[in-house]
């Protein structure tokens, strides 16, 4: 990471985050120490030897003292990173012009470990379940995201079993960009009761995929879905650009070590994955500030 990028994000974070109590470690001074952690890929337990390899980042922050292990991992919990993603959002430029909405699965453990321990029916996580996605059948938590395409930055997230259809845990995240003009989904999302509530909950004129394998009989479609399949066959052009949600999970997945987060006990996987998000928009606004192509980021993580 570049020296100039550091200052901004305490910059940023100093501004935007305030705190309810007087501690040794603000909520601010830990957001920042998390959020380096994340760029740099480091775990809470090398946090300490990190910033000791790296006097210069330590003397940036202003700190003397690193804090350990387990004040990292039990303030990490106690952080709303929702809201600070919302804060994050407010800077970053959008036109609240194209958006999408889709899900990728985070695994918990080894396949090969999922599928040993499915024949006993003696799995660690209680809220892992087998989900089927683009790569095939996955055992974990799935991650379903609001995203603006524009921007290219995360509007929301929320965690659920991998198991859920997409289709039943999408209704919050439509919600999150219903000022949006357009809103693509891929077949997954392909559903009357999306359409209708598209339709008559937001502003967004909805482009998705048409589910072939449900069939099409227009004396069975509903309204609402008949409309979506014609919206679909006019706008064709402008759906290719959802693709932009699949290179931000594989960002999420290659770079931000998304894809394997092992199932520990005491686990917060809201956080987690909030975590990695919140870095990944505050290197999207680093990119804007610094007048850099919004998708530059090998450079920033290391």
């Amino acid at each position: 990471m570049e020296p100039n990028h550091i200052p901004l994000i305490i910059e940023f974070i100093d501004n935007n985050v305030f705190e309810d109590r007087k501690r040794k470690y603000s909520n601010a001074l830990i957001i920042k120490f998390l959020l380096i952690l994340q760029i740099y890929g480091i775990s809470y337990r090398s946090a300490e030897s990190f910033f000791r390899n790296h006097p210069d980042i330590k003397n940036v922050l202003g700190v003397k003292e690193i804090p350990n292990f387990r004040t990292l991992s039990r303030r990490a919990r106690m952080i709303d990173w929702h809201k600070i993603n919302n804060e994050i959002l407010q800077s970053i430029n959008t036109y609240k012009e194209n958006s999408a909405i889709d899900s990728f699965i985070v695994r918990t453990c080894k396949s090969s470990t999922a599928s040993r321990r499915k024949n006993y029916g003696n799995y660690k996580d209680p809220l892992s379940s087998w989900g089927f996605s683009t790569k095939g059948w996955q055992y974990g938590r799935k991650i379903s995201v609001s995203f603006d395409i524009d921007s290219s930055a995360i509007v929301e997230w929320n965690v659920t079993t991998a198991s859920l259809h997409d289709k039943n845990i999408s209704f919050p995240l439509i919600n999150t960009l219903k000022d949006y003009s357009y809103l693509l989904m891929d077949a997954a999302y392909d559903s009357s009761d999306i359409y209708e509530y598209v339709f008559e909950n937001t502003n967004c004129i909805p482009i998705i995929d048409t589910n072939r394998r449900r069939g099409i009989i227009e004396s069975r479609l509903s309204d609402a879905r008949r409309r979506g399949i014609e919206i679909r066959k006019e706008e064709a052009s402008r759906y290719s650009l959802r693709w932009e949600i699949e290179r931000t999970f594989a960002i999420l997945e290659d770079i931000l070590g998304c894809e394997y987060i092992w199932f520990v006990r005491n686990r917060n996987y809201d956080v987690s994955v909030g975590m990695k998000i919140v870095a990944y928009n505050i290197i999207i606004l680093l990119n804007q500030i610094l007048d850099r192509p919004k998708r530059k980021i090998m450079d920033l993580v290391v």
